[in-house]
């Protein structure tokens, strides 16, 4: 198995020697919340091992970017003393900036797995509020939301009714499926039944309470998102054009005046600046948008 942009497998990040997991050892004690989002992301790998393999994986890609600006250069040129710093710099900001996508990228994992169950758990407990509406008991309601096609939820409510069948209680069993999921959703609605159960409550009344509350929820996250839309819109238009534009013709009008050249070089930075925090502007609004299906 791998993960995305990690050179390395979990396979071969579980076999690196002891001595290179010293780096692990170190790196985890600086990004400590790291084990939570692999244990979160069903990984099953040692924070130590990938925070490894995350920092080898890096440092190849901060090679290969400083070989290959190096390379150009020296076609270019024909030589590379001059330059030897700056490409070296390129590097090390390629090795910081992949290093920082493996370590994040786990978390991106856990929320896409969460996201799985967010998308199908309104539906389930609605089918769910129903049947118990109409009097079908709590344990058959579950059995027919394991055997319905709601993705993970119905995968969750399988491993239930697998340990009501062999012995264990409902409130028990629902009560694990609460302390294993990535969903806070469906941590939520578990623990409302649980508490309706052991207090002798409704549970319809309990799971329509719940069906209310991540609605609303879900309702005020799309009025929040759109409501700081239009700030990024504006970060975008000003980072992604209108400094770059207004950078570049002020430092023609310098230029004129103060004799500097403005060389090829700085234009194809502005550029590439401008390039650079698009995608991330774009990656970052993507990020925000909320994971709401009604």
């Amino acid at each position: 198995m791998r993960v995305k942009f990690v050179l390395f497998s979990i396979e071969q990040a579980k076999r690196f020697n002891k001595r290179s997991l010293v780096i692990g050892d170190f790196l985890k004690k600086v990004f400590v919340g790291i084990k939570y989002d692999l244990k979160k992301a069903e990984l099953g790998i040692e924070a130590k091992e990938y925070l490894t393999a995350a920092f080898f994986s890096a440092t190849i890609y901060g090679l290969a970017f400083f070989v290959i600006g190096t390379g150009l250069i020296f076609l270019r040129d024909g030589t590379i003393e001059a330059v030897f710093p700056i490409n070296f710099l390129i590097g090390f900001v390629f090795f910081v900036i992949f290093f920082f996508l493996h370590i994040i990228y786990p978390g991106l994992i856990a929320k896409r797995i969460a996201f799985g169950i967010d998308q199908n758990l309104i539906f389930a407990l609605k089918s769910m509020y129903i049947q118990v509406k109409s009097g079908v008991p709590l344990f058959n309601s579950i059995k027919n939301i394991a055997n319905s096609d709601y993705g993970i939820v119905s995968k969750e409510f399988r491993t239930i009714i697998q340990e009501i069948v062999s012995g264990t209680s409902e409130a028990k069993a629902i009560e694990k499926m609460a302390l294993r999921t990535k969903s806070e959703y469906l941590k939520k609605a578990a623990w409302q039944i649980i508490t309706s159960i052991k207090s002798g409550a409704s549970i319809a009344g309990a799971l329509e309470t719940t069906i209310n509350t991540l609605t609303t929820n879900q309702l005020r996250a799309i009025k929040s998102y759109s409501a700081e839309l239009n700030l990024w819109i504006l970060m975008y238009l000003l980072l992604a054009a209108a400094i770059p534009t207004l950078g570049i013709t002020f430092l023609i009008i310098l230029s004129s005046m103060g004799g500097t050249n403005i060389t090829q070089e700085y234009v194809i930075g502005i550029i590439f600046f401008a390039f650079v925090v698009q995608i991330v502007l774009i990656g970052f609004v993507k990020n925000r948008k909320p994971k709401v299906i009604l």
